[in-house]
């Protein structure tokens, strides 16, 4: 068991301040803290009250300074502060955290909530471990007196944090998933907003599926629905001006694109609602849902390439028309080296015409350093021919110090007669937007990407009835490669028994009309069908590629689904035996009975107790106990019918339920056959073992109509088979239901009975038959009820050694017995042995606070010959050890022992021998019967010779005349008590009696 930290506050020493500090940032990401209360913790809480049987079960949220509650069942409370929790030790354990009792531990038994309100007396907590094993919580459960759990509750307790934590991990998904599809919706807004035409060009297809509004105005469409479905060729002429088909140049440039992963060049565009115009495209590779696709971006070159043709006219005239473009010109000069820079290439980077002169390093100075020595290379490989013009991106410093993306364009105008550059033209465009959109969706894509194959859920979308896209994670789940997974069939994947609602919630959910549940739980199939696996899914309507799909977000569940079973089996089943157990049976019982309403059937309910387990128990041990346990289990169900239950309810106690009655000798013959079964010997390894069986039935209908009053009567009339003699079968009955109520009652009075003193003894003389002389008393109990006046012992005392109330009432009388004994002595000066009855339940008792005779000798400091003990037969023939040895002590005390009511029970010889016995005492009901010539006269005698063959004395009980006093000294009789001589007196009464007679 882990114990508290040593200081109870949730302080950390130094060593563990960066655990912590990463634990906390675990916490803040999952983004829990100070939400709403959600249903799905308050069941997992609920769930664990009541499996653990705990008053309090709360779900916990450690920060660095509180403790915030998620979810409290049973004890309304929001967040404490740390050091007042026991959370804040719970959270830095591997395992189940206990405090069995706070009151004994020098941490807890000064905090607050043990002190005052709540009144915490027991704690139980496990920390709830997210991914990368930071504990954010702890789900634990709490109680207001002390207790532990066992192993069971213990497995209980972790397998619940397993759920908890799972909906945690849960809740954070779906937060990530919302995420993406944020991230998403920016780069639409991106995509729709930006001032230069783009569009989506699907590789695979050649198909363009979007365009913004930009590329939508430059060929004058007037919307969308008329650009559906269309290739480069179809808004293309038929040729390119170097003369190759569109269609087939397309389809070249695609592939370079593709290849390198993006490509620039100039192309001609047309459409029914505008006329050709020239474009530079620029193709860049990406991947958006799954699929390859391009960015496509465009840029009007019409005026540009009007411009380059007017030049040789006039340079002015160029600058002006590429000036309206908006792009700044540049006109180097190669041979002298100058550059005349417009007055819009100087504005683009922030300075006035005046402020940057003629050179080429105005230029080159303010390339950033990382992107010169390409530029450069760019430029000298068009000088030198190799490149039919030249074009790079790169930065340039702007005056307020940040750097712009440029895209420069230019071309060689002029060369001498060797084929030498003379002039080189161009012009700078400002692409820093367009850059920074695709840089956004580039990070988008990429952390789209990321994210989700970082999330250990499954994420997958799904289009004619395949799986079009998936994670990493589920096809690892499931035992696939994700090239493997995409484009299956849901054939393939769903187990068949979900087949159906799976395809059916699929065909609803990309129909128009109401969605369906959202969150359910399936089962897939492993790879090649190995095993099913448990998954938790969370579906939505979702658009793919411009059709309608599904997106779903699965979990694995299989361990979640194995631990529920474990639970549920654990709630409803017995794990010694595997029967059902009480909670199980009851859920049948009400069953059963509902069907007996409708279809006016009959039920019947057995409780079964095995009789004499105990002995075996006590014997054998508590291994091969349990092996009878499970044999007799075994023997019970053998007998019953296919739709019969039987449940263990613990201990040595069964219950049968036979339902669908239709004649009542089903019932007879069922109880009749276990009888039989379970009183034959179970072999149990070297040892036979006997037991046999009560059993108590009661109907429905009948007497009872209600889950609650048949358990009720079946357990009274089993009792009833039990004082009927055991081994038999004993039917419900009003009577037994009337006499369970006067017990109730009278147990109940008994209690007040032994608080307010209403038990007292009196005292029976034994007189000695040769001599006449009084030298014994037997002291009998009565019970004056302030209501019901005298009440019989033969009433009381067998329901007190069936409910353990012979115990408080069996110590007074030996206390009250030798108290009196001790007294009398005193008094008279002469010792009167008083007989005490000893019941077997005091005799085997094990319970503390209850002494044993012995003990009680030596705390009155009286001699052992001042009292004996009397005992039944009965209680000879079923003394275990412990039993024995506590007779043993009796003799070796110098305490008598005397037989009671000899000739009603065993009779047997042996334990007479085996126990030392002093006195044997003859029933009433031989003496009462007794005369010259009648059978108990012999039997008297008999007993009377036999005893003292064995040097035992014998005292006859229930003497009344004078005659049977006579025929007793005749056979030679001891001692003698009855009315002959003395009703039973209250001790002032018995002394003055004794002085006067004795």
């Amino acid at each position: 068991m882990n114990t508290p930290d040593p200081d109870g506050c949730g302080r950390l020493p130094p060593e563990d301040t960066r655990t912590e500090a990463r634990r906390l940032e675990a916490l803040h990401l999952y983004r829990i803290l100070d939400t709403v209360r959600e249903t799905h913790y308050d069941r997992i809480t609920a769930l664990a009250a009541s499996m653990l049987d705990m008053p309090v079960a709360l779900i916990s949220l450690v920060d660095r300074d509180r403790i915030w509650f998620k979810s409290a069942h049973g004890l309304e409370v929001g967040e404490i502060p740390r050091c007042e929790g026991f959370c804040g030790s719970a959270i830095r354990q591997d395992g189940v955290y206990e405090v069995p009792d706070t009151l004994d531990h020098p941490v807890t038994r000064h905090d607050p909530l043990v002190t005052g309100a709540p009144g915490i007396r027991y704690y139980a907590g496990v920390p709830l471990q997210v991914e990368g094993g930071h504990a954010v919580g702890v789900l634990c459960v709490l109680d207001f007196r002390p207790r532990r759990l066992d192993e069971e509750g213990r497995a209980r307790l972790i397998a619940l944090a397993e759920l908890a934590r799972d909906q945690i991990e849960f809740r954070h998904a779906l937060s990530r998933l919302r995420t993406l599809a944020d991230a998403d919706r920016r780069f639409r807004v991106l995509f729709e907003k930006i001032a230069d035409p783009m569009l989506l060009l699907d590789v695979e297809s050649g198909v363009f599926t979007d365009w913004n509004p930009a590329a939508l105005r430059m060929l004058n469409y007037p919307d969308r629905a008329q650009v559906i479905a269309l290739r480069p060729a179809d808004i293309s002429p038929e040729c390119q001006p170097d003369g190759r088909p569109s269609a087939d140049k397309a389809i070249e440039m695609m592939a370079i694109a593709r290849r390198e992963g993006s490509h620039r060049f100039e192309w001609v565009i047309r459409s029914p609602y505008s006329a050709e115009r020239s474009i530079e495209v620029l193709l860049t590779a990406v991947v958006l849902d799954g699929r390859d696709v391009f960015i496509t971006t465009w840029r009007d070159l019409s005026a540009h390439k009007q411009a380059e043709a007017e030049l040789a006219e006039s340079r002015v005239r160029l600058k002006f028309a590429l000036e309206g473009t908006g792009d700044g010109v540049w006109d180097w000069d190669v041979v002298h080296s100058t550059v005349f820079f417009s007055p819009r290439w100087k504005g683009m980077l922030g300075y006035a015409e005046d402020e940057i002169g003629n050179g080429l390093d105005e230029w080159s100075s303010r390339v950033h350093p990382d992107d010169i020595g390409q530029v450069m290379a760019d430029v000298q490989a068009h000088l030198e021919g190799h490149t039919e013009q030249y074009v790079n991106e790169h930065r340039v410093r702007h005056r307020n110090g940040d750097y712009l993306w440029i895209l420069d364009r230019g071309k060689v105008v002029a060369r001498d007669a060797d084929g030498l550059p003379l002039r080189m033209v161009g012009t700078h465009t400002d692409v820093t937007e367009r850059r920074r959109v695709m840089n956004d969706l580039a990070q988008s894509e990429l952390a789209q990407r990321a994210l989700l194959d970082a999330m250990a859920d499954g994420v997958f979308v799904a289009q004619d009835f395949r799986f079009v896209f998936a994670n990493t994670a589920l096809p690892r789940i499931l035992g696939y490669s994700r090239d493997e997974f995409i484009g299956l069939h849901f054939t393939d994947v769903v187990h068949p028994d979900f087949l159906e609602l799976w395809c059916e919630r699929f065909r609803l959910r990309i129909s128009a009309g109401p969605e369906p549940l959202r969150r359910y739980e399936v089962q897939f199939m492993h790879k090649n069908g190995q095993r099913p696996v448990w998954i938790e899914l969370i579906a939505s309507r979702f658009v793919h590629e411009g059709d309608p799909a599904v997106l779903g977000i699965v979990r694995d569940i299989s361990e979640k689904k194995i631990n529920e079973q474990m639970i549920w089996r654990q709630a409803n089943y017995d794990a010694l035996t595997g029967l059902p157990n009480r909670h199980m049976l009851i859920h049948r019982l009400d069953q059963e009975m509902k069907l007996c309403q409708r279809h006016s059937w009959s039920l019947a309910l057995l409780f079964i107790d095995l009789d004499r387990f105990k002995e075996v128990n006590d014997t054998l041990g508590h291994a091969l106990g349990d092996r009878l346990l499970k044999q007799a289990a075994q023997r019970i169900s053998g007998c019953l019918r296919e739709t019969d239950v039987v449940a263990r309810f613990g201990g040595d106690e069964f219950t049968v339920l036979l339902g669908a009655i239709e004649q009542p000798e089903v019932i007879e013959a069922i109880a009749a056959k276990i009888l039989d079964r379970l009183h034959q010997p179970f072999q149990l390894d070297q040892h036979m073992a006997y037991v046999s069986a009560s059993i108590g039935i009661t109907l429905y209908p009948g007497e009872s109509d209600s889950v609650d009053d048949l358990m009720m009567h079946a357990d009274q009339a089993m009792y009833e088979a039990k004082r009927a003699g055991r081994n038999r079968v004993s039917y419900f009955t009003r009577s037994l239901q009337d006499d369970a109520e006067r017990r109730m009652r009278l147990v109940a009075d008994m209690h007040a009975a032994i608080e307010q003193a209403q038990f007292s003894l009196v005292y029976q003389p034994i007189v000695h038959i040769a001599s006449g002389k009084v030298r014994k008393a037997e002291a009998l109990i009565r019970w004056q009820h302030p209501e019901r006046g005298h009440v019989s012992p033969a009433d009381f005392i067998p329901i007190a050694e069936e409910t353990g109330l012979i115990l408080p009432i069996g110590d007074w009388v030996m206390r009250t017995g030798i108290k009196f004994a001790r007294d009398l002595q005193a008094r008279l000066g002469e010792t009167v042995q008083i007989s005490l009855n000893k019941s077997p339940v005091h005799l085997r008792n094990r319970k503390p606070g209850y002494p044993s005779v012995v003990e009680l000798l030596a705390e009155y400091g009286v001699s052992g010959s001042l009292i004996a003990v009397e005992m039944t037969e009965g209680m000879l023939i079923e003394a275990d050890e412990q039993t024995l040895q506590r007779l043993y002590a009796l003799r070796d005390a110098g305490v008598q022992v005397s037989l009671d009511d000899f000739g009603t029970g065993y009779s047997s010889l042996s334990y007479l021998k085996k126990f030392d016995i002093d006195y044997l005492k003859i029933d009433q009901s031989f003496v009462r019967g007794l005369s010259a010539h009648s059978s108990e006269r012999a039997l008297c005698e008999a007993m009377i010779v036999m005893a003292h063959k064995l040097g035992i004395e014998v005292v006859a009980e229930g003497v009344e005349t004078h005659e049977q006093l006579a025929l007793l000294r005749e056979a030679g009789c001891d001692y003698a008590q009855g009315y002959l001589f003395s009703r039973p007196l209250p001790a002032e009464h018995f002394e003055v009696w004794l002085r006067e007679n004795g």
